[in-house]
């Protein structure tokens, strides 16, 4: 089958949504570093829809940061690739033309600083995980982190996304330094304020002369980013392919609801994203808090349970009546009443709409991969409602199936602290002491939470149940009839 590039743009079927706009004409002003299929299903898919609507120089240089994944898929078809969203109500397939380029930061680093100090681009975003942000606890920059350690001590050839902003942003200040504005698209409460804490941490050690210029003219507005995007299946893949009637490498299956939520806070010229649904707000921590503290938390339930329960997908999970119970008691009981809410947001029915975007059949949405980086995503999903006095049993069983998952179960941890884990998982310590350990190693600790003797003996509870009867009846409390 035939590649999807520019010259299958006019053989494509009728039915399919494709750029509205000249590609040549449109150049770059954005460049995005962590270039995966969240980007491309998400800040890509707003950024093509308003290019749809004006044209105008929006267009994404993408950065690989250390895969050349992306690049293999997208060169060969001109920046192209399609996106299908679906449900039961509903399916569009389109092709995304806003990727102009996408650079390798491992193997064309220069060109990629050069990108970042080009006075063409305005912008820069990033969706590169929680750990990519190489942060401590208190959230400083994690000097014994071995790539922050190799980036500080070659801040010319970093590897890491921070040290790679650092040294384009040096590059910007060398040239001119003309503002920018630096938009973090993570799952981190106040995601804008924590990369500009560890950067400015970064640039004191590497770039001081730096400082006062990244003060003045760097802006970093938080944002909210919602949309589930499963990693595709070969099968799904090679079924879109047909559809497209090309080969599409670098295919994406997600649902139709997205959101990006943002900070209005600009030191440059922007794209006019609110044209098409974007939301621009003077204070994003009521939304995040809701999305982190709602959406996040449940799917990490979801994943740990689900991974336990033998239950491959998300909507397996919900379809499954004890399990999709147990989510809508976790929401309506512990997690809905601890949120702080936007005035005039109805979060009930924000909940009902999240229990149907989890009960969709065809994303396909595998627990193992919500399961990955716990460590990182509890202490930011779980952590705020187990500091507050409120008593959460309900999450606290999933807290206790995360461990459960970690140091009773034979599955592959893909975490950054996996080695520390899986210490702790062959350990010959007494449970009580390893689930203490693997607690801490996710920041749940007597300094976070003054309740942790509680909290970890409620733990043990639930973890012995399991053990004994079964992640069923640890959560309903009911014997199950063989």
């Amino acid at each position: 089958m035939q590649r999807l590039n520019r010259k299958a743009l006019q053989q494509l079927p009728a039915s399919i949504a494709q750029p509205d706009y000249h590609l040549d004409a449109s150049a770059a002003g954005i460049v995005h570093l962590g270039i995966g299929a969240f980007h491309r299903a998400h800040q890509a898919v707003f950024t093509d829809a308003l290019l749809n609507l004006h044209g105008g120089d929006w267009r994404i240089i993408g950065v690989s940061l250390r895969s050349d994944t992306v690049y293999d898929q997208l060169a060969a078809q001109d920046g192209l690739y399609s996106v299908l969203s679906r449900d039961a109500e509903q399916q569009e397939l389109r092709v995304i033309g806003s990727v102009a380029q996408v650079l390798r930061a491992h193997r064309e680093l220069d060109a990629v600083i050069d990108a970042i100090a080009a006075p063409a681009i305005h912008i820069i975003t990033l969706t590169i995980t929680e750990k990519g942000y190489c942060q401590t606890d208190d959230g400083s920059l994690d000097l014994a982190n071995p790539d922050i350690s190799h980036d500080l001590a070659n801040p010319d050839q970093p590897r890491t996304a921070v040290g790679v902003l650092a040294l384009g942003l040096q590059r910007r200040f060398e040239r001119g330094g003309q503002a920018i504005t630096v938009i973090s698209c993570d799952n981190l409460a106040e995601n804008g304020r924590v990369m500009a804490a560890v950067l400015r941490d970064y640039v004191q050690r590497c770039f001081p002369g730096l400082l006062d210029w990244l003060a003045e003219h760097v802006a970093f507005p938080c944002s909210m980013v919602d949309r589930i995007v499963p990693a595709i299946s070969e099968g799904q893949r090679m079924a879109q392919c047909e559809q497209l009637g090309f080969d599409d490498a670098s295919a994406i299956a997600t649902e139709p609801f997205m959101q990006w939520i943002i900070e209005d806070d600009f030191h440059s010229d922007r794209p006019g994203w609110e044209e098409v649904g974007v939301q621009m707000v003077a204070d994003i921590r009521p939304y995040e808090r809701m999305k982190l503290q709602l959406l996040n938390a449940s799917h990490s339930a979801i994943a740990y349970l689900g991974l336990l329960a033998n239950k491959e997908t998300v909507d397996q999970v919900m379809a499954t009546p004890w399990l999709g119970d147990y989510i809508a008691r976790l929401m309506a009981d512990e997690l809905l009443p601890a949120l702080q809410v936007p005035r005039g947001f109805d979060v009930a029915a924000y909940a009902q709409q999240l229990q149907q975007r989890f009960s969709n059949p065809y994303l396909q949405h595998r627990c193992a991969q919500i399961a990955m980086d716990g460590s990182e995503k509890i202490r930011q999903r779980w952590l705020p409602r187990l500091q507050t006095a409120q008593p959460s049993p309900l999450l606290v069983k999933a807290l206790a199936a995360w461990c459960a998952v970690v140091l009773l179960s034979g599955h592959e941890l893909h975490d950054p602290r996996a080695d520390e884990l899986l210490q702790w998982r062959a350990s010959d310590a007494g449970l009580s002491t390893r689930v203490q350990q693997v607690l801490a190693l996710a920041g749940i600790n007597s300094s976070s939470c003054p309740g942790i003797s509680e909290l970890l003996a409620m733990v043990m509870d639930d973890m012995n149940c399991l053990a004994a009867q079964g992640v069923q009846v640890m959560l309903t409390g009911k014997q199950v009839r063989q």
